[in-house]
Formats: structure tokens, C-alpha cells, sequence
């Protein structure tokens, strides 16, 4: 009996967020800045550090309200979620969803591939390339339209965060330069320099976002690779033992548990 709504793949997707979800994302960022810029200029006084993490954080997203759309930003903030700080989905689970399709194709043959359900949309397209026994070709066309999918919506959502770090830098340098000008007495003290640290600090944080993004953007390519490529390789030969050796080939060492 094939796999059905029953007895389903699951692999772990990218899941739609709703908005309080997001709201202790950006609490965390908001109480991460306040330490890194406590601890980067030196600050031992809480009520110092807040009014420039408000006129950072404020500036920055006054400057992505103009710059994005509101759907454009809570996408990123829902990828921000789910792949920057889930982790995303591991290549090893559509391997082992491939090594599952093969066995059903062994015992069922295309047709019971077919009737395969997943909570993955990947997955299922998968299963029905086989089902139909697509050819070389239009296999390839699927996987060149997912993976130029996966990179313009990186893309997107790694230009909001680069954007965040921008605008946060910006703006904290022109606090500064405005808490400089505006003080009575000529000179340099540590309170004009908060809201640039400020800043600062919220680029950080948008660096480490952004690295953990990229690092899921990749996973992401190589599961795109691993699903549309064991599909071809279901296809041309069904031996589990065999799919398994040369899907391993398709992930990096760097990639595998």
C-alpha cells in the first residue's frame, strides 16, 4: 500500500509565522543591542543606553517602512524566524524522504509514488515528476525554477537586514554628531558617542542574522539539488542502497550529522 494522507513525509519546512510571533524576535534584538552597547562603551547605567536604543531602533525602521513594503518585511521577519533562528530544514530529512519515495516506487511503481502525500510542497512535486516519469529534462527545468526561486527570495529577505544594519549605523552616527553639537560645553564624553554604539550594535546583531540566513539559503540549495535529483535518479534506477551512496555525494561534509 503506498504512502497516503495516513502515512505521510514530513520534513521540516518553512512554516507561514504570525505576527506575535515575531514580536519576541525583535525583543531579544531590542535587549541585545542594550547589552552589546552597555558593554562597548562601557555604560553601567540601563536608563543611559535606552533613549539611543528608541532613536536607533525607531530611525531604522522609519527608514524600512519607506524603503520596503509592510509584506515585504514581515516575510523577512518570518524567514528571520524560522530559518535564522530554527535552523531551517536539514538535507538528511529529504534524504531519507527520497530513500522512502524509492521504496514505495520498488513496491508500487510510479503510480504509488503518485499517491504520495507530504506536508513538504517540494516533496509532493517530487512525486508527481515521478509519478508522471518526467524526462531528464523537464526535471532539470523544475529544478533550475526552484532554485532561482530560493535565491530571489534570499535575496529579498537579506536586503531588509542589510538595510536594518545600514540605517541603524547612519542614524547612530548622527545622533552622535547631533549630541556633539548641542552640548554646552566643548569636549567629548562617553554619553555622545551611545547612539553610534547604539548602532553599532544593532549591525551586529544584523550580521549574525544575516550569516545564519545564508548558512540556511545554502542548506536550502542543497536540499533543492538532493529532492529533484533523486527524483532523476529514482527514475533511471530505484535501488535504494545505490540512491542513498549518491545522494550522500550530494551533500557537503559540512552539511551532514
Amino acid at each position: 500500500m503506498s504512502l497516503t494522507t495516513s502515512e505521510e513525509l514530513f520534513v521540516r519546512k518553512q512554516q507561514s509565522v504570525e505576527v506575535w510571533q515575531v514580536i519576541p524576535l525583535i525583543l531579544a534584538a531590542a535587549l541585545l543591542t542594550i547589552g552589546l552597547a552597555m558593554f562597548l562603551s562601557g555604560t553601567e547605567k540601563l536608563i543611559d543606553v535606552v533613549q539611543p536604543v528608541i532613536v536607533v531602533f525607531g530611525g531604522a525602521l522609519a527608514g524600512l517602512l519607506v524603503t520596503f513594503s509592510t509584506n515585504h518585511i514581515g516575510q523577512a521577519l518570518q524567514l528571520a524566524l524560522v530559518r535564522g533562528v530554527r535552523g531551517g530544514t536539514a538535507p538528511e530529512q529529504m534524504v531519507r524522504a527520497l530513500l522512502k519515495i524509492c521504496e514505495v516506487s520498488r513496491r508500487d511503481g510510479l503510480l504509488g509514488v503518485a499517491d504520495i502525500r507530504s506536508n513538504s510542497d517540494q516533496v509532493e512535486e517530487i512525486c508527481f515528476l515521478i509519478g508522471q516519469a518526467s524526462d531528464e529534462t523537464a526535471i532539470r527545468f523544475a529544478l533550475e525554477r526552484r532554485l532561482a526561486s530560493e535565491r530571489l527570495y534570499h535575496q529579498m529577505t537579506a536586503d531588509v537586514f542589510l538595510f536594518t544594519g545600514i540605517y541603524a549605523v547612519l542614524i547612530g552616527i548622527l545622533g552622535t554628531l547631533l549630541l556633539y553639537v548641542s552640548q554646552a560645553e566643548p569636549g567629548v564624553v562617553g554619553a555622545t558617542f551611545l547612539p553610534f554604539v547604539c548602532g553599532v550594535s544593532l549591525a551586529i546583531l544584523m550580521c549574525v542574522l544575516l550569516g545564519r540566513l545564508r548558512a540556511a539559503n545554502m542548506r536550502e540549495l542543497i536540499i533543492a539539488e538532493v529532492a529533484y535529483r533523486g527524483g532523476a535518479m529514482i527514475l533511471e534506477d530505484n535501488n535504494v542502497q545505490r540512491l542513498w551512496n549518491q545522494l550522500n555525494l550530494l551533500v557537503p561534509p559540512g552539511m551532514r550529522r
